[in-house]
């Protein structure tokens, strides 16, 4: 670092001297501002001298007086005298044509002639018109002779009426008495669904099976054979074997006074007997559902009594 510093301190001594000379020969050589001035002032002093002068303006030629325009009184007689003679001539070619019409009238036939023609002509398609007429009154007349009498048809219709009239009455007496024959029916029918409810429990039966029988007694019985257990989609029924449900039934069950399904209808317990159920009232039926016991009408399906779980796997 001082070594540096040495080295710089050695070579400014030697250079300022040197450079003291060129500094003053440097202001000597600069020109003065003022005589810079003087020299532009006297050139644009020679400029302006050699500009031409320029020309004189010209005189514009002064406008002239004007034609003096006629006299309005004149103008308009000579536009009067101008439409009048237009009216003469207008004069003169409906009074040509007027001539030249009267020529051709009179070349035409009379008036009278033609006028009576016209009359005659109208008279004959009077004439003719009340002729057709006429004939198609005859024709009328004439179909209408052919066909039936008219006071005939009507009695016709009315006794038609009247028998469609006494077949529906007759319909509907037969209605309503088939509607009190299938009341007094349920009627019927309720008293021994009642009968049946008081004579038999399903409560009651599932405990007395569950404790007469184990858990396996279904192994050895012929109507559970291919029986293997659950089946995800499938119910089983004794005799039967698996069937497919769809799948808006599955897992569901059923309560009474529903109405149960029509495919199941058909897996009947016809041995109700072997499984100790009491006896269904005539019109009715066992059907096993999964691993419930419904006893149903056979017409429309109500559900009489239930048993829910009636095995134990």
């Amino acid at each position: 670092m001082k070594r540096s510093l040495m080295v710089a301190a050695a070579v400014a001594a030697f250079v300022v001297p040197a450079a003291s000379p060129l500094a003053v020969l440097a202001q000597e050589t600069a020109p003065d501002r003022g005589e810079i001035r003087e020299q532009r002032r006297e050139a644009r002093a020679a400029a302006r001298a050699e500009q031409p002068t320029p020309p004189a303006r010209r005189e514009e030629p002064r406008p002239q007086p004007r034609a003096e325009p006629p006299s309005r009184p004149e103008v308009r007689q000579d536009r009067r005298e101008d439409r009048q003679e237009r009216r003469e001539d207008r004069r003169e070619d409906r009074q040509e044509r007027r001539q030249d019409r009267r020529e051709d009238r009179q070349d035409r036939p009379a008036r009278p002639e033609v006028r009576q023609d016209r009359r005659e002509d109208r008279q004959d398609r009077r004439q003719d018109r009340r002729e057709d007429r006429q004939e198609r009154r005859q024709d009328r007349r004439e179909d209408r002779q052919d066909r039936p009498n008219r006071p005939d048809n009507r009695q016709d219709r009315r006794e038609d009426r009247r028998e469609n009239r006494q077949e529906r009455r007759e319909d509907r007496q037969e209605r309503r008495q088939d509607r009190r024959e299938d009341r007094q029916e349920r009627r019927e029918d309720r008293r021994e669904y009642r009968e049946f409810r008081q004579r038999f429990n399903g409560d009651n039966w599932r405990r007395d099976w569950n404790r007469r029988h184990g858990r396996d007694w279904w192994r050895h019985d012929r109507r559970w054979r291919g029986y293997s257990g659950v089946r995800f989609g499938f119910y089983f029924a004794p005799g039967y074997g698996y069937y497919n449900v769809p799948r808006s039934y599955w897992n569901q069950r059923w309560g009474v006074g529903q109405y149960l399904p029509s495919i199941f209808w058909r897996y009947q317990l016809d041995d109700w007997r072997t499984y100790g159920l009491g006896y269904p009232p005539e019109g009715t039926r066992w059907v096993l559902v999964d691993n419930h016991i419904y006893l149903i009408d056979e017409y429309d399906g109500y559900i009489i009594d239930v048993i829910y779980d009636a095995w134990s796997w």
